[in-house]
Parts: structure tokens; C-alpha cells; sequence
């Protein structure tokens, strides 16, 4: 008699099937139940509503309604109503140069009484040892006149507490923006540093423009919702990221890191709420004029539209103005 081979052993499927991990039988339900169960899940879906990807703070009351151009798409209607809002507050204009300047070159309102500038540094002679390398007799190369940045006089400038957003009119407008996300702040605080509204400004817009909380959630940071796109956390992303250098078209947001994490490198690093960061809402683009217009809140102290001279590469990048030294495009994902 011959022996009977050996069988192999079945291989275990992995992952398992899911008749494998319940092997229990399923019950059997009638067709009528099928259908009134479909019935009742369709009729769920049409009064339920869903909830956001990440909590949402509850916007103010606030029946202001921007008008748009009747038939604009989305991408225009976020142009146009962030232009309306730049003319409401007077077309205060911001110049970023590839000569690393950052200045006011139109406001509504006077010029703050500032310290007098410095003096215009003096003239090398000949024979000036700082021509040679040689500090000067008596004098140390740290407090050398060379070494001091020589503002220049046509360059006007806002700090905290001036401009625009220190008027009745400008602390009533950027109060507006602060409702999206629920507060209230007094027009001392919209003046204060650490109530600087160009998040919420953006936010404000956005909401205006017709975005819903699937295509984009409000917050009082930028790096809030630059990480709810890089994150990819939304079922509909109007925006996706695109580290610079790149040419943004109208209706994009560029970005910046400030303060501590001005030289961001990496998207990667941007922490969401802890990230300090500015962004503007792209407008215009004159590729030959070398020159991207866009809109931003608190940007010197309004609502301002930035000239943002390119630089060699012929995009918005990190290095031309150290000013603003652009990070990333949120590219818009809408028509």
C-alpha cells in the first residue's frame, strides 16, 4: 500500500478577509428591509451635516454680502472681493524691491512722526584707512560707520500703533475680520502686535468668496491652514502647496515665514498654529514687468497691496527680499 503524500499546510492570508475575521454567519434580512433601511440612510444624508476636519471656532453674526461680478468663478471672486476690501481702506501701496527694500510708497493716511534718520554716512577719501582694512586709529571695526544700514529717505514706514488700522475707520474694518473666527477684540487690541489680524483677514475673504469648510477651514494663524493643505486633511482642497521658487497666478496665496522662523527651508518644518508666518492674496501677475501685485491685512498697518519685485529666477522666492523671503505658493485648486 502506498502512503498518502503529505499535504502543505494552507497558507494564512494577511491581511485576513473579513468573512475570515467574523466567520459567523450573517443574518438574513428581507428585500422589504433592504429597501427601507436605503430609504432611511438616503433620507439621513440629505439632513445631515458634516462636520469639519479639524474644530472650527463659531464665526459672528455677519450678513454682509461682497458683490462680485455676476458669473465670476470662485478664483475671481476671492480677487475681487479682496480688492474691494484694499479700495475700502484707501489703496495703501507697499513696494518689496530686489533691492531689499520694503516700502510705502502710497498711504491715506500722513507719514507717523518717526526719530530723525541718520545722517547720510561720509564720503571715503583717498587715503581713508577703512579703504586699506586697517581700522582707523582710535576706533574699533565694530563701531565702525560702515558697518551701520543707512535707511533710505524716500522709504515710509507704520509701526504697531499707527496707520491705517489706529483709525476709527481702520480698527471698524479689521474688527469685520476678527468675527470669522468668533472674536471680538477692542480697537486698543487690533493695534497690538499680538492681535495682528492678516490670518483672519484671509480667512474673512475666503468665507466671503463662497469657500465652505470642506474646501477651507478659518484661523487666527496662517500656519493653520497652510497645514491643512500640506496635510492634505480636506475632502475638497481648494489649495495645494508649491514650494517657491514659482510663479503664482491670481488667486494663489504666498506665503512667508516671520519672527524666529523667518528663513524657513523646509514645508516640512511649518508647525500648525506655532509657525509664525504672513500671507498675501495674489491679484495681479506682469511677468514683463518682473512684478506679482497682492493683497494682505496688517500689512503696515492696512490692508496693503504689495509690488513684489522678482527676482533672477523670475519667480517669488526666498532669497530677492529678505523682507518677505517667500516659502511656498498655495496653488488654487478652483476654476
Amino acid at each position: 500500500m502506498f502512503a498518502r503524500p503529505l499535504r502543505r499546510p494552507l497558507r494564512r492570508r494577511s491581511p485576513q478577509r473579513y468573512a475570515q475575521r467574523f466567520p459567523q454567519r450573517l443574518p438574513q434580512v428581507s428585500p422589504q428591509a433592504i429597501c427601507a433601511a436605503a430609504a432611511l440612510a438616503l433620507l439621513s444624508a440629505c439632513t445631515t451635516v458634516s462636520e469639519p476636519a479639524r474644530p472650527q471656532a463659531r464665526p459672528l453674526p455677519d450678513n454682509e454680502r461682497p458683490v462680485t461680478t455676476p458669473g465670476a468663478t470662485p478664483r475671481e471672486r476671492i480677487v475681487e472681493i479682496a480688492t474691494q476690501e484694499w479700495a475700502r481702506w484707501g489703496g495703501q501701496v507697499v513696494r518689496l524691491g530686489r533691492d531689499d527694500s520694503a516700502c510705502v510708497t502710497y498711504s491715506p493716511v500722513p507719514a507717523p512722526d518717526l526719530p530723525p534718520a541718520l545722517p547720510e554716512p561720509p564720503e571715503m577719501q583717498p587715503d581713508d584707512p577703512a579703504n586699506t582694512g586697517a581700522p582707523a586709529s582710535g576706533t574699533s571695526a565694530d563701531t565702525d560707520n560702515n558697518s551701520v544700514k543707512w535707511p533710505r529717505a524716500d522709504c515710509m514706514t507704520f509701526p504697531d500703533g499707527t496707520g491705517m488700522e489706529a483709525t476709527p475707520v481702520g480698527c471698524t474694518l479689521a474688527r469685520r475680520y476678527w468675527g470669522i473666527v468668533g472674536e471680538t477684540p477692542t480697537c486698543q487690541q487690533v493695534t497690538q502686535g499680538a492681535w495682528a489680524w492678516s490670518a483672519v483677514f484671509i480667512s474673512w475673504v475666503l468665507r466671503k468668496a463662497g469657500l465652505d469648510a470642506q474646501q477651507f477651514l478659518t484661523g487666527q494663524s496662517h500656519s493653520m491652514y497652510v497645514v491643512d493643505a500640506r496635510d492634505g486633511i480636506l475632502a475638497h482642497p481648494a489649495f495645494r502647496i508649491e514650494p517657491v521658487p514659482a510663479m503664482p497666478r491670481p488667486g494663489d496665496i504666498v506665503c512667508s515665514g516671520r519672527g524666529r522662523d523667518r528663513y524657513l527651508e523646509d514645508v516640512a518644518e511649518i508647525g500648525f498654529g506655532t509657525t509664525p508666518m504672513h500671507c498675501d492674496i495674489v491679484v495681479a501677475v506682469d511677468p514683463a514687468a518682473r512684478v506679482v501685485r497682492a493683497i494682505g491685512g496688517n500689512v503696515q498697518q492696512s490692508v496693503s497691496m504689495e509690488e513684489i519685485e522678482l527676482g533672477d529666477s523670475g519667480q517669488i522666492d526666498g532669497v530677492t527680499n529678505s523682507h518677505m523671503p517667500w516659502v511656498l505658493v498655495m496653488r488654487n485648486n478652483l476654476q
